[in-house]
């Protein structure tokens, strides 16, 4: 009988080793990976069919040859005849947050909460987290879809452990906030009325300019913490759906110097599985038909002082994987030199682990590469 059981506790043990080794040891989860991969253009590969693309043929020479025409574009897709909006001003601010809401932060940051009411039944609340340390540099941070903004404290520790102080956003229908809103209302395209309720990620073409309402609480925060602080450099940090929040914000929005989307940015041809949005924001027709994925690229990275490093994890559980940036890597930065603006475009495969996560090797590579002052 104890034989017995001393079999069953080490079965017991064995399989705990291995739960652990597939699951939760970055070394061994990359190989299991690579080993349940459904085909070799998943991970190791790419697709022969996706470099019949001619991706010079993609980026259009006018929309890059004036940047500033092809943003009064952008804006007129967002917001429409309105322009660039000049706020908005936040409906209520909490000037301290002690919630923990994101995490346990370093010791002396002070952290406000802003409130946007953005119409629709919609909200959004940024916090603004203030670094003890006080680098007078502003870094943008966008969350994505899924695990709440918690689930980053460590990034956000090292950014304000570094000096930086720092706006964070959930997506909308995160963090508390709603995605889904009445259909009957006021905003809502004719062909969707009798939806009953649109899904402001899911079901872009069930509103009007529904861009804005992804844009407002960005470009209304910062305005807000302009006013107030005086900053050496704008940077935005974007994860997952957050990172293409990072792309269309940095071709918009030109006090943004340097982007950072991490595991969220493929041009549609390529996408495939969980990355296909058909009605979402990256497929949003009248943004398309403006300036496409690699458009944004380039916009995004072009002028003095800006650039762009996108980042993706090479073994990701649920999207943006594999190698398929080699595709665009190339003319993107040949496009950026080419067009006289100055600024640089480059990607970053990150093989260390085997999540759709920002890894500590992310950490690292982009905290270097924030830093002005080495």
């Amino acid at each position: 009988m104890k034989r017995a059981g001393w079999s069953l506790l080490v079965l017991a043990l064995l399989a705990g080793l291995i739960e652990i080794a597939i699951y939760h040891y970055d070394p061994t989860r990359v190989i299991y990976k690579r080993l349940k991969a459904p085909d070799p253009y998943l991970y190791e590969e790419i697709d022969p069919k996706l470099r019949e693309t001619d991706v010079a043929s993609l980026i259009r020479p006018d929309t890059i040859r004036d940047r500033e025409l092809t943003r009064q574009k952008l804006i007129d897709v967002v917001w429409g005849p309105a322009g660039y909006p000049d706020g908005p001003e936040p409906d209520k601010v909490q000037p301290s947050v002690s919630d923990n809401v994101l995490g346990r932060l370093p010791e002396g940051t002070r952290v406000s909460k802003l409130y946007f009411d953005l119409g629709l039944g919609l909200s959004s609340w940024p916090y603004f987290a203030r670094s003890a340390e006080g680098n007078n540099r502003l870094v943008i941070y966008h969350h994505g879809f899924g695990d709440p903004i918690d689930r980053v404290s460590g990034f956000l520790n090292d950014l304000l452990n570094a000096g930086y102080d720092v706006l964070a956003f959930n997506a909308l229908g995160h963090g508390g906030t709603l995605a889904f809103v009445d259909s009957d209302q006021d905003g809502i395209r004719e062909h969707a009325r009798q939806s009953g309720k649109s899904n402001i990620f899911h079901e872009m073409s069930h509103f009007e300019r529904p861009l804005k309402y992804h844009l407002d609480p960005l470009v209304g925060a910062l305005t807000y913490v302009q006013a107030r602080h005086s900053y050496r450099s704008i940077d935005i940090v974007g994860f997952s759906m957050g990172g293409f929040m990072a792309v269309l914000a940095a071709a918009v929005i030109p006090e943004i110097e340097r982007s950072y989307p991490i595991a969220g940015v493929y041009p549609n041809y390529m996408r495939r599985g969980q990355e296909v949005f058909p009605d979402g924001p990256p497929a949003y027709g009248p943004l398309m038909d403006t300036a496409n994925h690699l458009e944004l690229f380039v916009l995004g990275a072009s002028g003095a002082g800006r650039a762009q490093l996108q980042i993706f994890n090479r073994y990701d559980r649920c999207c943006f994987n594999g190698i398929r940036s080699q595709l665009f890597k190339a003319e993107v930065q040949r496009t950026v030199a080419q067009a006289g603006h100055g600024g640089r475009f480059d990607v970053l495969i990150d093989e260390s682990h085997a999540d759709h996560r920002i890894s500590d090797f992310a950490k690292r590579a982009i905290l270097k590469d924030l830093d002005r002052d080495r």
